[in-house]
């Protein structure tokens, strides 16, 4: 996308009164021009709109993290994605501890971090108990809740799916080890919830994120809206 196509997407965002507004990449970092492009966008955004910024831009430095901090960015998402004792079976490119060093640059500099994880990934319930303890020793206030929605031709395109109630049962325990976070039902809701996913708000989750991800279709924001609506909780 171009920097007028991100700014498109975040004046029609603001128009379904979503409160916040994020920009992410796919791979381990953008290259030099894909940075400056999205800090381009970043800057018209933070004037044509009222939307708090984010961004997941995946491995951050300090130089890099200061350019978007001066642009209005005030929460990053990096997610540790799984316990640490499993990540070695999901990722073989990097470490779980090059993930938390890129946490610990974002908390030098200040910025909220939005870091959670995918569940279904073949980890055990105890490891999604340390997954949960791991980010409230990190200080995570804003946590994405994923549920692997498996892609064919990668590796995990065999799994088996979670049930809807295991789902929501894993919620209820991530709300009691993180009390203060906001637990954001995010990937994978719509395909492993299916019609429960207001269950997953009264249930301990207290965030949704709207729209499109990375590889699949969200669906409509104001269904959203209207789940959010009909159970009498106001939208933030």
């Amino acid at each position: 996308m171009n920097a007028d196509q991100m700014v498109k997407e975040a004046n029609e965002a603001q128009t379904r009164r979503t409160g916040r507004f994020c920009l992410i990449t796919s791979g381990r970092e953008p290259n030099d021009k894909e940075f400056e492009v999205i800090l381009r966008a970043l800057d018209q955004i933070r004037r044509e709109t009222s939307l708090d910024l984010d961004c997941s831009l995946g491995t951050l430095t300090e130089e890099r993290a200061e350019s978007l901090k001066k642009v209005g960015v005030t929460r990053y998402n990096h997610n540790v994605e799984t316990a640490e004792t499993h990540f070695p079976k999901i990722c073989s490119t990097h470490s779980y501890r090059d993930r938390v060093k890129t946490i610990e640059v974002l908390k030098e500099q200040g910025f909220s971090i939005c870091c959670g994880g995918i569940i279904g990934l073949g980890e055990s319930p105890q490891q999604r108990l340390e997954l949960a303890f791991s980010l409230r020793e990190l200080g995570i206030d804003c946590i994405p809740f994923n549920i692997l929605n498996p892609r064919l031709g990668t590796p995990l395109e065999h799994s088996e799916s979670l049930s809807p109630m295991e789902i929501i049962k894993t919620i209820s325990l991530f709300r009691l080890v993180l009390p203060k976070g906001t637990i954001k039902i995010a990937g994978g809701r719509e395909a492993n919830l299916r019609d429960l996913q207001s269950l997953a708000l009264l249930a301990g989750a207290n965030g949704l994120i709207l729209g499109n991800y990375l590889t699949t279709l969200g669906r409509n924001a104001e269904d959203d809206l209207a789940m959010i609506r009909d159970l009498g909780f106001d939208i933030k």
